[in-house]
């Protein structure tokens, strides 16, 4: 099976497995014994956000603001590879809060990738992988949302992607879940990654929201 790459752009490998076959420009494909694939990287935002995911107001936001420069402040600390939980009951809390803070990382530079549990869609991996992975720019953010839904072992899978061990471009995982201590029991691998790792949790505002 063949594909084309134009000229001075990073090559294409193509891999097969059990009659699947999967394209990634500097990335790697995890995939199930039937050809599935265990995650699936797209480009921010996610299908279908909600409105406020999609465009959270400044008048809404309150003290949020705070968390967005606290993760602005971890995203631009001089570490290669840095995860982040964070964790809290309030699913639209989290999710606004990732929402803001993606925009703002895309305005600064970085590709932004959502990566995707399940394997219920098989994609045409070569498309999103090439655009997470971002030619040039200030690094890579990925966003990992309802971590604590994962298997284990599909984290750590995720955690070894290529994408996120180039040399010279820094790269960020933003994991946001429920409860901390799926975190307790994974964060001991990153140590073979040579990764900053830390958690937050996330306070609940005035208004309260329902739980994820």
């Amino acid at each position: 099976m063949g594909s084309e790459v134009d000229p001075g752009r990073a090559e294409q490998y193509i891999a097969a497995a059990g009659g699947f076959a999967y394209g990634a420009l500097e990335a790697d494909v995890h995939v199930f014994g039937d050809g599935k694939p265990v995650y699936r990287l797209r480009a921010w935002p996610p299908p279908s956000p909600s409105p406020s995911a999609e465009r959270p107001e400044e008048a809404e936001y309150g003290d949020r603001v705070r968390d967005v420069a606290r993760l602005e402040e971890w995203r631009d600390t001089s570490s290669r590879l840095a995860m982040l939980w964070l964790h809290g009951s309030h699913a639209e809390d989290k999710r606004r809060l990732t929402a803001r803070f993606a925009t703002g990382s895309v305005a600064a530079g970085w590709s932004v990738a959502a990566a995707v549990h399940g394997s219920a869609t098989a994609e045409a991996s070569a498309r999103f992988m090439e655009h997470a992975a971002g030619r040039g720019g200030a690094g890579l953010l990925m966003i990992v949302e309802r971590a604590d839904r994962w298997p284990s072992s599909h984290l750590i899978w995720l955690f070894s992607n290529a994408l996120l061990h180039r040399a010279g471009v820094p790269a960020r995982v933003l994991l946001t879940a429920e409860r901390l201590d799926p975190w307790l029991e994974i964060r001991g691998v990153l140590a073979n990654h040579q990764a900053s790792a830390s958690a937050h949790r996330l306070e609940q505002t005035a208004v309260g929201e329902e739980p994820a």
